[in-house]
């Protein structure tokens, strides 16, 4: 069978690439800025309280808060974020705007993020202005235009984080597509090589139990024996393509030269080249086919098979000549010429079959795979 489209590839998981080291980092700063804060100070402790619980929650996947509650934090987090900056001074407690507007950039959309990440610039320099006013010693108050930088930062994981969600789709979805392809050459295998043997051996039974009625035994024996060929030709075509089945790659050539067998020559022109799975499997279909064909048919004739590799595509002809003996009318058990031509779109090739000089010849080609 063919090999599933990239099914190999490993894409890393969503949820851990959400989570990364998000909440670790939030966790350190939290934990950094309680132990380097001066907790006697009221004010600043209530803005360490705020702005812990807001970094945590935004910290948190996206599926685990609302996009009402998450707007009000952003709305909390632009005014604490821009009030602890003057007062947290030196301390881990500063690196709390600058995370703040990370985060921003990974949980919403650029037409949020972005005027959020400029208002809390804005409002961080708006702070510490006031507080260099005032005569409080901190960050000049031109630092605050730089808390929103991290925004980018966010919306490149965001932006990430999309585009392996858009190539895990796309995976699937080429991954499902494979699957209903392989389960639509399976129906057409079973229906190619058993719906119609067995439609033929109906046949022979049906005209053996006539037989029987109008008091023609020897007769009625003769359509039961064209039954069980038709059996054994079935069980041979149904070994075969469960082998197929089984294949992760059909090796042509020696598939061809054992079909052949004794019955026909057999010849091989070019280089040899390795075929997709479903393209060697038409050539074999329409071998198999043009053989069948050619017994039935032209009982007796010599057949040539010859299957030449040339630069761009691989040609099959299979040539008989006329019948020795008269043929005797028998259910087809291959494909036949419609189905070979289904076949043949289904893989880009054609065939095409004909009368020539010496009978009857059936071409199928097929396109070679340029290497990359």
């Amino acid at each position: 069978m063919t090999s599933a489209p990239n099914s190999d590839v490993r894409l890393p998981k969503l949820d851990s690439l959400r989570l990364s080291s998000r909440p670790y980092v939030a966790a350190i700063v939290i934990v950094g800025a309680f132990a380097t804060s001066d907790l006697h100070n009221a004010l600043l402790l209530v803005l360490l309280v705020i702005n812990s619980v807001v970094l945590s929650a935004s910290a948190l996947p996206r599926r685990f808060i609302g996009p009402r509650l998450s707007m009000a934090g952003a709305g909390v987090a632009l005014f604490a974020c821009a009030a602890i900056l003057p007062l947290g001074g030196s301390t881990v407690a500063t690196m709390f705007p600058f995370l703040v507007a990370g985060h921003a950039g990974w949980r919403f959309k650029p037409s949020i993020s972005f005027p959020f990440a400029i208002s809390l610039s804005v409002a961080c320099a708006t702070a510490l202005w006031i507080a260099e006013r005032n005569g409080v010693d901190g960050w000049p108050w031109a630092a605050g235009l730089f808390a929103g930088w991290p925004v980018l930062i966010g919306y490149s994981r965001r932006s990430r984080l999309d585009a392996l969600r858009n190539a895990r789709r796309a995976t699937d979805a080429e991954l499902r597509e494979h699957a209903l392809a392989e389960r639509a050459r399976i129906a057409r295998d079973i229906h190619d090589v058993l719906a119609h043997s067995l439609s033929g051996v109906n046949m022979q039974l049906e005209v053996a139990d006539a037989l029987l009625d109008a008091g023609r035994p020897d007769d009625a024996r003769a359509a039961v024996g064209k039954a069980q060929s038709l059996v054994r030709e079935g069980l041979t075509e149904t070994r075969r393509a469960v082998q197929t089945l089984r294949q992760d790659a059909l090796p042509l050539v020696s598939t061809l030269h054992a079909l052949v067998g004794d019955e026909a020559s057999f010849e091989t022109h070019g280089t040899v080249r390795e075929l997709d799975t479903p393209q060697a499997q038409f050539l074999v279909r329409c071998a198999q086919e043009a053989m069948t064909n050619a017994r039935h048919h032209a009982p007796g004739a010599a057949v040539d098979v010859v299957l030449r590799f040339g630069a761009e595509s691989v040609e099959l002809s299979i040539t008989n000549g006329p019948a020795s003996s008269a043929p005797e009318p028998v259910e087809s058990t291959g494909m036949g010429l419609v189905g070979m031509r289904e076949r043949a779109a289904l893989v880009g090739g054609s065939v095409t079959a004909g009368p020539d000089g010496r009978g009857w010849t059936v071409r199928a080609e097929v396109p070679l795979q340029q290497p990359h």
